[in-house]
C-alpha cells in the first residue's frame, strides 16, 4: 500500500484544516453523482476566488468527471468516511477534550500584539499631549520662528491619525490576526 502515511495524513489534515474544505468535502460525498461549479457557488455562497482557492486546497480529494462536475477520489471517500466518523461518534466525554484541545490551540499572538498596540496608542498619545503641550506655550508666548507655527499643527494631525489608526487595529487584531496565523503559521 502506500509507503508514506505521514505524507498522506500531512495532505489530508491540510486539505482539511479550513471547515469551508470540510463542508465541500461532505457536500460533493453527499451526491454520488458529483456537484457542479454553480451549485457549490449557490450552496456556500462563496465568491469565485473563495471558492476556486477551496478547490485548489482540495485537489486529491476531489477531482472533475468527464461530466464536469466535482466528484470525491478515493483518498476523498476515505476522508469523508473519517469526518462522517468523527461526526457521528462523538460524545459528551470527547467534548470535554474538544474544549481542553480548544483552548490549547487558541491564538498565542493576539495577547502580545494587543499588547504591542495599546503601549503604541500610550506612546503616542504621550507625544501628542507634548505635541499640544508645546503648540499652547508657541502661542502663548510667541517669539517662535514661523515654521514652528507650521509643523507642530502637521505633526500633531500624523500623531492622531496614528492613534487613530491603533485604536482601529486593537478593535480588529483578533480577525487579522487569525487569518495571518492561518495563512503564514500554519503552512509549515
Amino acid at each position: 500500500m502506500v509507503s508514506h502515511k505521514d505524507e498522506v495524513e500531512a495532505v489530508v489534515f491540510q486539505a482539511l484544516a479550513h471547515p469551508m474544505r470540510r463542508t465541500i468535502v461532505k457536500l460533493i460525498g453527499a451526491n454520488s453523482n458529483g456537484v457542479v461549479y454553480t451549485e457549490l457557488i449557490t450552496e456556500l455562497g462563496l465568491s469565485t476566488g473563495k471558492l476556486n482557492y477551496h478547490i485548489e486546497q482540495l485537489e486529491g480529494l476531489i477531482e472533475k468527471n468527464e461530466e464536469r462536475r466535482y466528484v470525491l477520489t478515493p483518498l476523498g471517500k476515505k476522508t469523508l468516511n473519517q469526518l462522517k466518523l468523527i461526526e457521528h461518534d462523538v460524545t459528551e466525554e470527547d467534548e470535554k477534550y474538544v474544549r481542553i484541545a480548544e483552548r490549547v490551540q487558541e491564538t498565542s499572538l493576539e495577547p502580545t500584539v494587543k499588547s504591542f498596540i495599546l503601549i503604541g496608542i500610550v506612546a503616542s498619545s504621550a507625544v501628542l499631549f507634548i505635541l499640544v503641550i508645546l503648540a499652547y506655550i508657541a502661542i502663548t508666548q510667541g517669539g517662535v520662528p514661523t515654521f514652528v507655527y507650521l509643523l507642530l499643527p502637521f505633526f500633531i494631525a500624523i500623531e492622531v491619525a496614528v492613534i487613530a489608526t491603533l485604536i482601529l487595529a486593537l478593535r480588529k487584531t483578533p480577525a487579522w490576526l487569525r487569518r495571518f496565523e492561518r495563512r503564514f503559521l500554519e503552512l509549515s
